[in-house]
């Protein structure tokens, strides 16, 4: 199957079972320290998510709320993520030490990418991710000085001036 068909096929099976999840999984109060850290980061998410739709990067609609946004799949993804992780972090302790784990091992993960990114890496992989050459723009010194903020374009590219 052609890589198009397969991912296109997939979002549709993703987002009508976002669509039905939805409606199943219970709301709940994040309380302890894990879901509300990963409550915290999602209402980030969305905050970063109800920005790009302002600037009308969906739809070509500048000024746009969320109201008016015709795709909202990611957004009910989002949503429905949030949702699952409180709901069973607050319901059973092995979820919210496995949540909690989780956090902890994403920490270390990071600290390590940014410690083995070098400038050659950055190059390449803000290239071949978001077809966006920097090649003669940035000097090997001023990488060096800003390395973690090199790291965030690697990882997120634009959308790290939303965090």
């Amino acid at each position: 199957m052609h890589w198009e068909l397969r991912m296109h096929l997939t979002k549709k099976f993703v987002n009508l079972a976002t669509r039905i999840l939805c409606r199943f999984v219970p709301e709940a109060k994040a309380t302890y320290p894990q879901t509300k850290m990963l409550e915290d980061i999602f209402d980030r998410l969305q905050h970063a998510y109800q920005i790009e739709v302002y600037a009308g990067r969906f739809d070509d609609v500048p000024f746009q709320t969320l109201k008016g946004l015709k795709d909202k799949h990611f957004l009910k993804f989002l949503e429905l993520s949030k949702k699952i992780i409180i709901y069973l972090g607050e319901n059973d302790r092995y979820y919210r030490q496995w949540l909690g784990f989780a956090m902890l091992l994403n920490k270390d993960r990071v600290e390590q990418e940014l410690e083995k990114l070098s400038f050659e890496d950055f190059l390449r992989l803000t290239n071949n991710q978001w077809d966006f050459d920097l090649r003669g723009a940035v000097r090997a010194e001023y990488f060096e000085v800003h390395k973690k903020e090199f790291l965030d374009i690697v990882l997120a590219n634009f959308l790290m001036n939303l965090a």
